[in-house]
Formats: structure tokens, sequence, C-alpha cells
């Protein structure tokens, strides 16, 4: 085989390569974002309700130094429906303390796609 069609063949490769990272590195960013961007609108025009924490358990993950914690909730709907549901999130280390089990906090909803999703007051959200 010819010295140039193995280094054409390791270009095109690099290449492939190089596109497919590039258009995974986009669309985990684009997710991020409108993750982000969800979360902010559901707390700026979400319905208030209040919850129970039953747990909280920190992730390996942090966000503008902020720890990643799993809330395990059940939230008391203003019509007085109940709903369970595990809220992944941010919270400032100095709130930590008022986010302890049983423990009632602040959140706010929104139905999006006939799912509701809640969103904690307080939790950080850059």
């Amino acid at each position: 085989m010819p010295l140039t069609t193995i280094v054409m063949i390791i270009i095109i490769f690099s290449l492939l390569t190089a596109s497919l990272t590039i258009t995974f590195a986009i669309r985990t960013v684009s997710r991020q974002r409108k993750g982000l961007s969800q979360r902010k609108t559901i707390l700026t025009n979400g319905t208030s309700a209040q919850a129970v924490i039953h747990s909280i358990q920190q992730t390996n993950a942090q966000l503008g130094n902020q720890p990643e914690v799993l809330l395990d909730l059940t939230v008391t709907m203003p019509d007085g429906e109940f709903h369970h549901t595990i809220v992944k999130t941010f919270i400032p280390i100095v709130n930590i303390p008022s986010f302890q089990k049983g423990c009632v906090v602040e959140v706010k909803y929104m139905t999006i796609a006939g799912e509701p999703k809640f969103e904690v007051v307080g939790a950080y959200v850059p």
C-alpha cells in the first residue's frame, strides 16, 4: 500500500473522529443549557408548593463549587394533592443545614410535556 494512501486514511479517520467529538460536545452543552433554562423558568414562573425532605444524598458532581444532591421529597400541592419526587439539584453549601431530613422546603413546579417538573427554591442556578 503506498504511503500517500496510508496518510489519506489517517487524515480521513482523524477528521471523522474530530467531527464526531465536536458534535457530541455541542449536543451535550446544548442539553445542559436547555436544562438550566428550564430550571430557571420553573423557579421564575412556577407555582409554589411545600415539600418535606425524606432524604438528601450528595452525588459526586459540583457546579460553581456547589454540591449536587438528590432530594427525596413529598410535595403538597396547593389543592392538597401529594406528589412523591426525587429532585437532582445543586444546593449552596451555606444552605445545606436547611435541606436535611424532615425539613419543609418551598418548591416550584410546572407541568411540562404532561409531567410535573419540580425545582427547589434556594437551589443554585447559575
